[in-house]
């Protein structure tokens, strides 16, 4: 039986969101606001479900038979894929983990919680763009309209820097400083964590980034990337724009058929020219903010690959004849070592 003094799940959701998330951890606000729809949809579950209401709700609605129900809910009732049921997986989890050391009391549920499954999916292609439909992009960019003009600086830095959507969103006029190369400039972005990078620009980035600033009139405090109200850029703005020049390119780059461009796709870009041109793993690293460098790892896996399929469009040459034979006298053997 729990003690009446032991906290009700809705002071332990509220204190993990509060304490662990935003003050501890200092989560992004994209990870705040996914976690957050994802307890959400689980309360809608329990009411639509279980006839239970979120002033109800105790810990045993998180036990591993909920959540269990709960995936299927999402698969069957809101036709989630296997990638999201993970990612709200991962909330739950995390959430309980949080419960398991604050609450010793709850660990039994919590230890049952956490033996979810993750559900097995297929990793999708990765898809990057080419330097010769990056520069067939740039020109579906009018630069005598605001739009063009925004476009193609937006275009600039995905693939120059190869920051997320919510840091380029986030770039003001401040951030755009000097760098030790002159006629360069280099760009901070505030990534995920509250953590900081400096990434320098290519020679043309900056010459174009100084002209939009002030053409533009923008001060220290004003972001780069506006609407034509005014109003910040949104993410789903971003997407939107992209697609439109995407589908503009096609016309002179038919290769921008087979590949399914997000913002994202530009983050993969810059991994692979960056790994082409003989970067190191940890610096790629840190240019894209990742904070561990096995995150990274996934576009050598990437690269290999793609060599791979090349060498099998070029063919073999030479013959399959084998003649050595190795000796039955496994000491001969080690002794020519």
């Amino acid at each position: 039986m729990m003690k009446s003094s032991t906290p009700s799940l809705q002071t332990l959701l509220q204190n993990y969101f509060l304490q662990r998330l935003m003050q501890q951890r200092r989560a992004s606000h994209e990870t705040v606001s996914s976690y957050r729809d994802t307890f959400r949809i689980y309360f809608a579950y329990l009411v639509d479900m279980h006839g239970i209401s979120a002033i109800n709700v105790d810990i045993k609605c998180m036990d591993l038979e909920y959540i269990q129900e709960f995936c299927k809910y999402l698969e069957e009732k809101r036709g989630n894929k296997s990638v999201t049921i993970n990612n709200r997986i991962a909330a739950i989890r995390s959430f309980m983990q949080y419960v398991s050391e604050m609450e010793p009391e709850y660990s039994g549920i919590a230890k049952r919680a956490l033996m979810v499954p993750m559900q097995k999916h297929k990793v999708p292609t990765m898809d990057f763009i080419t330097k010769d439909e990056f520069e067939v992009m740039i020109k579906a960019c009018d630069t005598n309209t605001f739009l063009g003009a925004r476009d193609k600086l937006m275009l600039l830095l995905l693939y120059n820097s190869g920051a997320r959507v919510s840091e380029l969103l986030s770039i003001k006029g401040s951030d755009i400083r000097n760098s030790d190369v002159p006629s360069r400039t280099a760009v901070k972005i505030y990534g995920k964590g509250r953590k900081e990078r400096i990434v320098p620009l290519w020679k043309t980035t900056s010459v174009y980034i100084q002209k939009y600033i002030g053409n533009n009139h923008l001060n220290g405090d004003d972001v780069l990337f506006i609407n034509k109200n005014g109003d910040k850029l949104t993410r789903s703005g971003v997407r939107s724009r992209i697609n439109a020049i995407v589908d503009e390119a096609k016309k002179d780059a038919q290769t921008l058929t087979e590949k399914n461009i997000t913002p994202h796709t530009f983050r993969h870009s810059v991994a692979m020219n960056l790994l082409a041109a003989g970067v190191d793993i940890s610096t790629i690293a840190i240019w894209l903010g990742h904070s561990s460098i096995e995150t990274t790892h996934k576009y050598m896996v990437a690269d290999m690959d793609m060599k791979r399929k090349a060498m099998e469009k070029v063919g073999s040459s030479g013959d399959d004849s084998y003649k050595y034979k190795p000796s039955s006298d496994i000491l001969s053997f080690l002794n020519t070592l």
